[in-house]
């Protein structure tokens, strides 16, 4: 309702001020539309022939084999909310500032992770069986062959190639490292960069069979096989291989619980050779300063940091932690205090290193 109105008129505009207007009821039923629209105009295919040219709706329709009305009402969807212009011909653009993130063609569109959100509608509408029960969805125990995989691990992608260069070349590995142990790293895109920047490494990507076997397709792709390799194992048990010159960990410990995280960073410990680097790259809860004041711009962070942990819980049964916590653990695990580097690229992400000295 805030959205809509912000447009509207100054007796709306009034009215949204004077609390007269029942924001929750507009909120429920808007966020869901929101993203509704955006994930199935890129299931249908409608953003990708948006992005290869301008086109009238019932053009769109027909060349999609799509309904048109339904059509031409999505459409009329994605212009209401910016994602799409419509010119005056009538023809249908995807607009300017969407076209870097949504076309298909872009380097660092997200597409996939759109369409990878798909699936959160079940999971949110079951949050209330979580705080009833406590039960958590758990998505990560799908079989191999589920379709899900797919989706799940080419969305991740998207995100990971916006922040992957930067992580590359921020993150300082022991002299002459040879070998990499990427857990839980799906797509192994962190390791194939990371390979590409240093001539002399290898990487092996321990992740779940379904992960993997898209994972591996991946990095075939980018024609990096020969460098990054792939096994299949669970993170939370599996013995990582010893002699390691860097372990990653991204993205991971927030699948994890309080007590699973000790576990694995002793054994990231024994895999690293001594002077070894461990890195974490994930999304953390910053506690705000005592007597803060806090802007517009990091409140909007720190909602988004608050939803993220309830849906981890909702979806793992976790949450995501401290940047302490993150310390204590380590140091609990022999490594030496971690440094951090924040993202520019993901707000929110940031990775910490630590060195193994024994």
């Amino acid at each position: 309702m805030r959205l809509a109105l912000r447009g509207g008129n100054t007796l709306e505009r009034v009215a949204l001020r004077a609390n007269l207007v029942p924001t929750p009821a507009a909120e429920a039923w808007g966020g869901i539309a929101a993203s509704g629209v955006l994930v199935a105009a890129v299931r249908t295919g409608v953003v990708a022939r948006l992005a290869s040219a301008p086109a009238r709706t019932e053009e769109i329709a027909r060349d999609l084999c799509l309904a048109q009305t339904p059509t031409r009402l999505l459409v009329d969807c994605l212009i209401a909310s910016g994602h799409a212009r419509r010119s005056r011909d009538g023809t249908v653009r995807l607009a300017r500032r969407d076209r870097r993130w949504l076309d298909p063609e872009s380097e660092v569109g997200v597409a996939r992770f759109v369409n990878s959100c798909g699936d959160y509608f079940d999971w949110w509408r079951d949050l209330d069986r979580l705080i009833e029960t406590g039960a958590s969805v758990e998505h990560h125990e799908r079989g191999p062959e589920d379709p899900y995989w797919r989706r799940y691990i080419l969305g991740q992608l998207d995100l990971a190639r916006l922040s992957a260069p930067e992580v590359a070349r921020r993150l300082v590995l022991p002299e002459n490292a040879g070998s990499v142990l990427d857990v839980g790293g799906g797509h192994g895109w962190y390791s194939a960069t990371l390979c590409r920047r240093h001539p002399a490494l290898t990487a092996t990507v321990l992740d779940l069979p379904g992960s993997v076997r898209v994972g591996r397709e991946v990095i075939e792709a980018a024609g990096l096989a020969h460098r990054v390799t792939f096994a299949e194992g669970d993170a939370r048990y599996a013995e990582f291989p010893e002699g390691q010159d860097a372990v990653l960990c991204f993205n991971l410990l927030h699948h994890l619980t309080e007590s699973e995280i000790p576990a694995l960073l002793a054994r990231a410990a024994k895999a690293l050779k001594p002077g070894g680097t461990l890195a974490v790259l994930d999304a953390f809860a910053d506690p705000p300063r005592p007597g803060r004041v806090w802007g517009r711009g990091r409140g909007r962070a720190n909602a988004a940091a608050t939803h993220l942990a309830l849906f981890v819980r909702l979806t793992s049964g976790s949450t995501v932690y401290t940047p302490a916590e993150l310390q204590s653990w380590l140091r609990g695990a022999g490594f030496d205090p971690a440094r951090r580097v924040r993202s520019a690229r993901i707000p929110g992400l940031a990775l910490y290193q630590a060195c193994k000295s024994w």
